[in-house]
């Protein structure tokens, strides 16, 4: 108040009780204004305390965020992508045993023809093997228009058989080759003496004592192939390579001709998969023709399709 403000400072007797007392001075503007200086420091000290721990919550909330969806993402790659690549492998194995199944009614229609299955190969008067079972059984597949072009009186790899081995039946093409000039089959007969195709000598059905349902005839080879008409080219049993050991990883396009993706036909013309976990000693067993192993109970385990 104006009359506050005039006598403020000033000493002198109380009008109510007689003491000497002294006025209070009364604040000064500058006073005023360092107060409310003060007040708006401590207003803007607060509010940078404020926005500096949202902002610390944003970023914070954002990190955490951040790291559920990137180990949601790992999660989710480290499952499907394993699952993606089975489903291809599943896939690929089911277009082999058609292709398995279609070869060993080939070679029954074959043997129905002429008495007996053709030999794993047919060889020249050197005793050299000049021409494959692949080649024998063309009429059977419905390719009659390649068996007239192949020539028997020449050895697989002249020019005019050459040009057969261009022209390879898709029931040989392997499923992990999509060239369509490809000339490579991985499809191969189980060879050996005691097998369905003793090297260069044919068989007849009389022969297998044990159960045509438990007797092998083709197996599908893991790696790159070989040309389908190469006669030297099959699974044989009496040779080192023949450990019948699985292998069905179809990323893999090493050569290993010891391997097997597992997919194989047997005489009565049923097709298995047998994994990596098969014995060797159920697939020997397999791949004989009078071993009479009691091997049944064995095989009910082997995934058919």
């Amino acid at each position: 108040m104006e009359v506050l403000d005039r006598f403020a400072g000033q000493t002198g007797p109380c009008a109510v009780c007689a003491k000497t007392i002294t006025i209070p001075g009364s604040v000064s503007p500058a006073a005023d204004q360092n107060h409310a200086r003060g007040n708006t420091k401590r207003s803007s000290d607060d509010n940078s305390g404020v926005a500096l721990g949202t902002l610390i919550g944003i970023l914070g909330g954002s990190v955490a965020c951040f790291s559920v969806i990137f180990l949601t993402l790992v999660l989710i790659f480290q499952v499907a992508i394993p699952a993606a690549n089975q489903m291809r492998t599943d896939s690929l194995n089911r277009a082999s045993l058609n292709r398995i199944e279609r070869i060993t009614q080939a070679l029954n229609a074959y043997h129905d023809l002429h008495g007996s299955y053709p030999p794993a190969y047919f060889t020249d008067d050197k005793g050299k093997p000049s021409h494959s079972w692949r080649v024998m059984i063309l009429p059977q597949l419905d390719r009659n228009d390649l068996y007239e072009q192949y020539n028997f009186d020449e050895p697989w790899t002249s020019p005019a058989n050459i040009t057969v081995t261009t022209q390879m039946p898709d029931v040989y093409r392997s499923e992990t080759d999509n060239s369509a000039q490809a000339i490579s089959t991985n499809f191969a007969a189980v060879v050996g003496k005691r097998t369905m195709f003793p090297h260069a000598k044919s068989t007849t059905r009389s022969q297998a004592i044990d159960d045509p349902s438990t007797v092998l005839l083709i197996v599908e080879l893991h790696g790159l192939g070989f040309d389908w008409t190469d006669p030297t080219e099959n699974y044989d049993l009496d040779s080192p390579q023949g450990t019948m050991i699985i292998d069905n990883n179809r990323q893999s396009s090493t050569s290993n001709g010891s391997m097997l993706t597992g997919n194989m036909g047997v005489m009565n013309e049923d097709t298995y998969h047998a994994d990596e976990a098969t014995s060797v000693t159920l697939l020997q067993s397999m791949a004989t023709r009078s071993g009479s192993e009691d091997i049944g109970y064995e095989m009910d385990m082997l995934d058919q399709p």
